[in-house]
């Protein structure tokens, strides 16, 4: 194996690659690399919706600040180095392929799962690249997620909904267990969810952690146009608001404001107000209601669940727009099609819906009925592929229609190959 490609493909195609929850196998390939013990601070993100945007901000802040950042998340929408990120910039395919050949070495008889072998990766780089801090993304639930075997200086839930409902229980209070167990002793745990389950306070008195709840220690009160009032224990402060879209990202952007002021205090990693807003004006991340066309409009967004999908029918909502919005959708069979289709009915005018290409896609007779059902009324066109239902979609269009891309991570992938930035 020479390449990057080379690896990605064996590390698939190995007969024992299915996801295994459990810390003993990774912390002991971790120890045998020297990574241990980091020379440096984490912040852990956690979440059911909102880590890749929590991430993307506390990257943007730290940078901004002067910071050598290294984060990692989960999954990558183009190319595989978007995961182990040095300072916003994929890291190169040479720097990726030097992690994996250690990690090949060290780990001897024990088994790696694809994610366990790019946790380690990113950390790995990280180290080589000696970086100031690490973001760390979870990528499944928490307690027995690869990332949690680093101590987080600060850990961050984002939010609670009902998604990976076989890995990590069904209703929120199980959910909120297994993310709030990314806290540590005597650390910071900023939990988002306005309406949290219990279990994440009850998770984090367990482990001797201080938490920083939103709507109780700190919250949004008002937004204008350019900016937010944000109340904390200091008092009132002024944001601009973020330059990801919709509502949500104010929420996300407390938990970052509120994770580095609390960094400040706990490390050397000092982030002042300016780099802060500087941060927030400046982040950016693919596939979070980003634009891809001017005429018509046309956004992606992965909103793949239905916590997801409610922010993104708040977003569709605007007041401002009174044209039709022509919806291009699929979605793995793993997903509560049901609860998105709901949220989304009354604001998706017509479904241009078509089956990914995956071996966990939802079957296409299955996703129309499924459609059908929830709203017996609804305009659907069913495709053979990807490029079929986006054209279907565009020639629905009248002057003030707009086409929103959303359902999975494939589904903006896919339409990002048919869209550069010079469309814009």
């Amino acid at each position: 194996m020479k390449t990057l490609a080379d690896w990605l493909a064996w590390q698939e195609s190995q007969p024992r690659a299915a996801i295994q929850l459990g810390l003993e196998r990774v912390a002991e390939v971790a120890t045998r690399l020297g990574l241990s013990d980091l020379p440096f601070p984490v912040i852990t993100v956690a979440g059911t919706n909102g880590k890749g945007s929590t991430c993307a901000m506390l990257t943007a802040c730290l940078v901004a600040a002067g910071y050598q950042v290294g984060t990692y998340t989960s999954p990558h929408i183009q190319a595989y180095n978007e995961r182990i990120a040095l300072n916003g910039h994929p890291a190169s395919d040479a720097l990726i392929v030097e992690a994996f050949e250690a990690i090949e070495a060290a780990r001897g008889e024990i088994h790696l799962t694809y994610f366990e072998f790019g946790t380690l990766a990113a950390v790995y780089c990280f180290v080589q690249q000696s970086v100031d801090i690490a973001v760390l993304e979870v990528g499944l639930g928490g307690r027995l997620d690869a990332v949690n075997i680093w101590d987080a200086e600060i850990a961050i839930v984002t939010s609670i909904g009902i998604d990976h409902v076989e890995w990590l229980g069904s209703d929120r209070e199980s959910i909120g267990a297994e993310k709030a167990a990314i806290a540590r002793q005597g650390k910071y745990l900023i939990s988002g969810d306005p309406n949290p389950p219990a279990s994440i306070q009850k998770t984090a008195n367990a482990k001797g952690a201080l938490v920083l709840q939103y709507g109780a220690d700190f919250k949004v009160l008002q937004t204008t146009a350019q900016d937010f009032r944000l109340s904390t224990p200091q008092g009132i402060e002024y944001y601009p608001l973020p330059a990801l879209l919709g509502e949500v990202q104010q929420l996300n952007a407390a938990l970052v404001i509120m994770a580095l002021q609390r960094l400040g205090v706990t490390t050397e990693v000092k982030v002042g107000l300016e780099p802060i807003r500087q941060g927030l004006r400046q982040v950016q991340l693919m596939g979070r209601l980003q634009p891809v066309s001017v005429q018509p409009p046309i956004w992606i967004d992965v909103a793949h669940n239905g916590h997801a999908a409610q922010s993104l029918a708040s977003w569709l909502k605007t007041p401002t727009f009174a044209g039709q919005t022509h919806a291009v959708f699929s979605i793995l069979a793993d997903k509560d099609l049901v609860e998105v289709a709901n949220t989304l009915a009354q604001v998706i005018n017509t479904w241009h819906v078509f089956a990914l290409v995956d071996k966990r896609a939802l079957p296409l007779n299955e996703l129309v009925d499924t459609l059908e059902k929830v709203n017996p009324n609804a305009v659907i066109y069913a495709y053979s592929d990807l490029a079929s239902a986006l054209k279907g979609a565009i020639n629905q269009c009248n002057t003030r229609d707009r086409v929103v891309a959303f359902g999975s991570f494939l589904v903006v992938s896919g339409v990002l190959k048919h869209f550069s930035p010079n469309t814009l």
